[in-house]
């Protein structure tokens, strides 16, 4: 059942943002080398990050003090990023692919996201994890790479269909991000009155 991981890896970087942004980036400038750099890197992060959150998953959750306090930093993180991805579209183009691809490596080490996804995965999938983890984060390794494959050669079409370019996906992006995080927190704050 370990293979589920390779939906799970699949799913977890569908939704457009900063690393899948970069990737179709640097794939569009054929920016070969440094885009097997950033692949490697983001399955090593994502390894770690599975394989962390997995082991000390028991203590993260029962522990709701560190739990609030990882989930607020990565909601402010996103609120972050959402705001240089909006402030960022005043730039020329170059600065602005510079500046995607500075946020792209940022998300893949410090990725704002991540333990919340993994113990939310943990909990609706924990059987089929820690049936065998090596392999699971193997199955889930395979799947984000199948899908930054699917963003390279699938985003160069999208970005032609939809007429748009980088300098607007970020500012979509950058509100949905700054939305998602102003949300979450003001849905933290309420649950922690009650």
């Amino acid at each position: 059942m370990s293979w589920i991981g390779i939906l799970i890896g699949f799913y977890g970087y569908l939704f457009p943002g900063n690393i899948n942004l970069m990737v179709v980036n640097l794939f569009q400038l054929k920016q070969y080398r440094f885009l097997t750099f950033i692949l490697f890197l983001i399955l090593l992060f994502e390894s770690f990050y599975g394989v962390t959150t997995l082991l000390f998953l028991k203590i993260i959750y029962h522990n709701q003090f560190l739990y609030k306090t990882i989930e607020i930093f990565s909601l402010l993180l996103l609120f972050l990023l959402g705001i240089w991805m909006i402030i960022d579209g005043k730039k020329d183009i170059q600065t602005v692919q510079t500046n995607t691809n500075r946020r792209g490596i940022f998300s893949i080490i410090v990725h704002p996201q991540q333990i919340p996804f993994w113990m939310a995965i943990t909990t609706l999938l924990s059987h089929a994890i820690y049936e065998n983890i090596t392999l699971f984060i193997l199955y889930n390794a395979i799947g984000v790479l199948l899908l930054m494959v699917t963003y390279m050669l699938l985003g160069k079409l999208l970005f032609t269909y939809f007429n748009v370019n980088i300098i607007l996906i970020n500012k979509i992006i950058g509100f949905v991000y700054i939305g998602l995080s102003v949300y979450s927190i003001i849905h933290l704050l309420q649950l922690s009155k009650s």
